[in-house]
């Protein structure tokens, strides 16, 4: 007799054995992969006009406007709006590959736009050059960064129309990069953009590289006298911003009321760029950069080099001082370099330790003036020159230094050497040559400290609260 256990068995063999039967063969492995790589790549290859990709490696970034037309052999043609290295990332063909490791992933082997951006900041800015596909969503290929955990950044490749490349910012990169050149030795642009129908001007920093804006303040007037002596409004907005034609296009744009104006600010055209923008010297040749355009909302615009910035509200009375080796010049050589025995500073005063800065405080010693600078020595010696009382103004402060010196030695009575007042005389008269220098917040954490910097000389150094 057959039970009803042995029928269960019988049925469940017979359904096991169908299913069996209807199962497909699989490729190898190594087989699937390569097939899945081909696909890729036949994907690749596909559009007539190539890929454009708007580019943002972090929130935080701005956005690279990017061309990318791959061949069958290996080969990709990249066209970006990406200036650095004399152009070489504008039109440039490199080599690629597609692996499998984590899933299929684009590689861009040689040298190109996306290493560039990989290596800016040290590597920190979080750009990258393997990217992860993720899968193809209607016409387009949706790929995501390889290493990021936190802010992923999704790449979609859309097919590139065939004037796509007419919206490269080309030549408003190239012509930015002008302003580059000009102003602070601390690695940063700052630009005034000044609507001139309005008679207001705007005071931002521009990080050209990775393409942020920081609005700092606006004020009533164009010159540095008038933007001082009338009211300012601090703004404080930061903003990514992308390239498109001759426009700079504002990822988060900003809108405040001076003057009454109701000013808003989306996107800046940059107009041509000439060689008659205002000296950053009280005394030097008109010959900075300046564009001046037509805004559709804003009427008449220009935009030019400065050095006001509010990052030098801070900047008030107090004792300054700093090791000497921090004052520079134009091209950041030490006025005092120990090392090497170089610089106006330590080859007048070889035992020279530091600078003071006394900017209209008292000290317990009440002969020593409360507008004064000048030289620390190893030994406790204090050579110091007087200037005229004066303020800070934004970030600018006026010094007019006097014919007048205060000296200490140590022994008290000590003899001061023959040249001293000469040589601190030079010295001092190249440091402030011009009478402005200009003060900007220099962020360690757990110090106060100022970049100082004399638009005349070229000379800047630190101060230390």
């Amino acid at each position: 007799m057959i039970n009803k256990y042995s029928i269960f068995i019988f049925g469940m063999s017979l359904v096991i054995s169908s299913c069996g039967d209807d199962e497909p063969n699989l490729a190898p492995p190594e087989e699937r992969v390569a097939a899945a790589i081909a696909n890729l790549q036949s994907e690749l290859v596909a559009p007539p006009n190539g890929w454009k990709v708007e580019y943002q490696p972090t929130s935080q970034a701005g956005t690279f406007f990017i061309l990318l037309d791959f061949d069958p052999d290996g080969s990709v043609n990249i066209q970006s709006d990406v200036p650095a290295n004399d152009g070489e990332f504008r039109d440039q063909t490199i080599t690629y590959r597609i692996d499998n490791s984590l899933g299929l992933e684009l590689i861009f082997e040689t040298f190109g736009v996306f290493h560039f951006l990989f290596e800016l900041d040290q590597t920190n800015f979080g750009a990258e050059f393997e990217f992860l596909f993720q899968e193809k969503e209607g016409d387009n290929l949706i790929f995501r960064s390889k290493t990021d955990i936190f802010d992923v950044t999704i790449l979609t490749f859309e097919p590139a129309g065939a004037n796509d490349d007419d919206f490269l910012g080309v030549t408003i990169a190239k012509n930015l990069e002008l302003f580059s050149e000009i102003g602070v030795n601390d690695g940063s642009t700052r630009q005034q953009l000044i609507l001139k129908d309005r008679n207001i001007s705007i005071f931002w920093t521009i990080d050209l590289e990775q393409r942020n804006l920081n609005v700092e303040f606006a004020g009533i007037g164009e010159t540095i006298d008038e933007i001082i002596t009338n009211q300012i409004i601090l703004l404080n907005h930061n903003t990514s911003y992308t390239l498109e034609k001759d426009d700079m296009i504002l990822e988060e744009p900003f809108s405040f009321v001076l003057s009454g104006f109701n000013n808003q600010i989306t996107k800046i055209t940059l107009g041509e760029v000439t060689l008659m923008g205002p000296s950053l010297c009280s005394f030097g040749p008109d010959n900075n950069p300046i564009s001046t355009s037509v805004n559709s909302n804003l009427g008449n615009l220009a935009i030019q080099n400065t050095i006001l910035s509010s990052s030098g509200l801070g900047f008030t009375e107090n004792v300054y001082t700093v090791n000497s080796f921090f004052i520079f010049d134009s091209e950041g050589n030490s006025l005092a370099d120990d090392a090497t025995g170089e610089g106006i500073i330590i080859e007048s005063f070889p035992d020279v330790a530091g600078f003071a800065f006394l900017y209209g405080v008292e000290l317990n010693d009440p002969t020593i003036p409360t507008y004064s600078l000048g030289l620390i020595m190893d030994g406790g010696n204090l050579y110091f020159r007087e200037y005229k009382p004066t303020t800070t103004e934004i970030n600018r402060v006026k010094i007019e230094l006097l014919d007048k010196y205060f000296y200490r030695t140590e022994p008290e009575g000590s003899p001061i050497p023959d040249g001293t007042e000469e040589a601190l005389e030079a010295i001092t008269d190249l440091m402030f040559q011009g009478g402005e220098i200009y003060a900007y917040d220099f962020p360690l954490e757990g110090f106060e400290i100022f970049n100082i910097f004399n638009p005349c000389s070229d000379i800047d150094f630190l101060l230390v609260r």
